[in-house]
């Protein structure tokens, strides 16, 4: 019940367990280090929803749609739940360091500061175009839970003008090579405009969970399919993805405010 799960996340044991977690997180990212505790790992195509999704889990919104558009790295978002910050606190942890940065305000200026950073490192390593090496964002907020999702850069069909052709490919490989790890739970994103044998990229995702034992499918974007549908049995038929994904998996439908 409400009371048992508040007592479980809300105690004091509780919020010393995910400070410790994220700690360790941190100090694994800065120093290179590859840890074998639980992570959640959100993929899918650009456009398919994982912006407003992540912004949902957040509480607040700061364009992360630009950060997914413009940015070649991953980006680890630290969630803290804490009832006193009224307004979100967000930092940035510095690069080669466990260490954050100052606050970062307004809100609005947060997605400029993770596209300078990520050009800034990418040129300090050789101009190349993408990097799996996580930008750290910690947002502190009193309508967020204890979370941390890492979001990968959204697959892309074709480079931006200006990029290396082979980008879609590089991009390919390194969100494979981060979701790989059998201990990182995998959340795949999908428009549910689109059907499951016609899906773009959840082949990529079979490639290294083929049973997707411990993928996580969210069909977003539901409330534009909806209208799509005249009967029940059109319902039915969508909902139980039958003949297309493993036994055992079933996806989730979510709608979100734009």
């Amino acid at each position: 019940n409400a009371m048992d799960a508040s007592a479980l996340y809300d105690s004091e044991d509780a919020k010393a367990r995910y400070e410790a977690y994220a700690k360790l997180q941190s100090a694994a990212t800065a120093f290179g280090e590859n840890l074998p505790i639980p992570e959640i790992i959100a993929v899918g195509g650009q456009s398919d929803g994982k912006s407003s999704l992540l912004e949902a889990f957040l509480g607040f919104r700061f364009n992360i749609r630009e950060v997914e558009m413009g940015t070649r790295r991953p980006l680890m978002l630290q969630m803290v739940h804490d009832p006193t910050a009224l307004e979100p606190r967000v930092m940035l942890q510095d690069e080669d360091s466990d260490k954050y940065g100052p606050p970062i305000t307004p809100d609005s200026d947060i997605a400029d500061k993770i596209k300078e950073r990520t050009e800034s490192y990418l040129k300090k390593i050789g101009n190349v175009a993408v990097s799996s090496k996580p930008i750290v964002m910690k947002a502190e907020f009193a309508y967020c839970p204890n979370l941390t999702i890492i979001d990968t850069p959204g697959f892309i069909m074709k480079a931006r003008k200006g990029e290396p052709e082979d980008t879609p490919d590089q991009i390919l490989a390194m969100v494979k090579e981060l979701a790989a790890p059998a201990h990182r739970i995998i959340l795949f994103l999908q428009q549910s405009s689109v059907e499951w044998c016609s899906s773009l990229w959840l082949h990529v995702v079979q490639e290294v969970d083929p049973s997707l034992s411990r993928t996580l499918l969210v069909a977003s974007k539901f409330d534009n399919r909806l209208k799509e549908f005249s009967t029940r049995w059109e319902v039915d038929r969508y909902l139980s993805a039958s003949g297309y994904l493993p036994p055992g998996a079933r996806p989730f439908f979510v709608a979100l405010p734009k």
